[in-house]
């Protein structure tokens, strides 16, 4: 009987993980596909993405914040000024409270102003502040002498509302396409390490794809988040556990997607002694 050599243990290789296209990031096998796939299709991913989110932010805006400041301008009075640095010709008051966004006016300086609603825009003699669960942001009005009541402050604020829908949405797309930038830089070192331990195939330029597809299911989960909360479905502490939740999904999928990229095949030297 003639001698066969024996083949390596190394020749004999796992079965081999085919992945699925990339169109999905809701699994891990989904988020996996994305590593080997065209640039382009990880482009449309993040831009269908942040549309989605762009469009929730600014639904809750247009719904929740910008109604409470038309009618805040609509109770100034008209005589009201900035002089010099200075809120003039007003009375302590409130301009308006809802439960997103209040507005009031407080001249005295008491300090007994009291928070009702989630974000709180309290107008002081020398200066303005911006409160919420969070703390509160103070800010110097300008030093030029500028009239604000309604009767200047109403037709402005109309007249501009286009222009500022615009802005924001504009801001909204940029920073979160910056943020996922920054968070990808981050997570794909995180994501090529694991798949180096479990002898995966992955490259630098396969992780930070990976790692911008682990965090668009959690970017979803937080513009659902945005909605359910200005439907008042439940309150800023609910919408804070959202904030937080849809980091730790991104962090799950990072972790996880590498099990379902393909194995590194290893290949053994032939052994000159028994080529043919």
């Amino acid at each position: 009987m003639d001698d066969v050599p024996e083949k390596p243990v190394a020749d004999y290789a796992m079965p081999e993980i085919k992945l699925a296209s990339a169109w999905q990031p809701f699994t891990p096998r989904g988020v996996a596909a994305f590593a080997p796939a065209r640039p382009s299709r990880v482009f449309v991913l993040k831009l269908s993405v942040a549309l989605l989110a762009t469009a929730a932010v600014i639904w809750f805006l247009k719904t929740n914040y910008f109604p409470s400041i038309s009618e805040a301008i609509k109770n100034l009075p008209d005589e009201a000024a900035l002089q010099n640095g200075a809120l003039t010709n007003v009375v302590s008051g409130i301009l308006t409270q809802r439960k997103f966004l209040s507005t009031l006016i407080e001249m005295e300086e008491t300090g007994r102003a009291g928070q009702t609603s989630d974000v709180q825009l309290e107008l002081h003699r020398n200066y303005f502040q911006i409160c919420s669960l969070l703390g509160c942001a103070q800010f110097d009005y300008p030093k030029e002498n500028i009239s604000v009541g309604r009767s200047t402050s109403e037709p402005w604020w109309g007249a501009r509302q286009p222009v500022i829908w615009i802005i924001c949405s504009a801001t909204i797309l940029a920073g979160l396409w910056l943020v996922w930038e920054i968070l990808a830089i981050l997570y794909a070192p995180l994501a090529k390490l694991i798949a180096y331990f479990l002898n995966r195939e992955l490259s630098w330029r396969g992780s930070w794809r990976l790692a911008f597809a682990a965090q668009m299911t959690g970017a979803l989960l937080l513009s659902f988040g945005v909605i359910l909360y200005g439907l008042q479905v439940f309150d800023l502490i609910g919408f804070l556990f959202f904030f937080g939740s849809h980091f730790v999904v991104a962090w799950v999928y990072v972790f996880s997607a590498p099990f379902f990229l393909p194995r590194v095949l290893f290949t053994t030297p032939t052994n000159p002694f028994f080529s043919n």
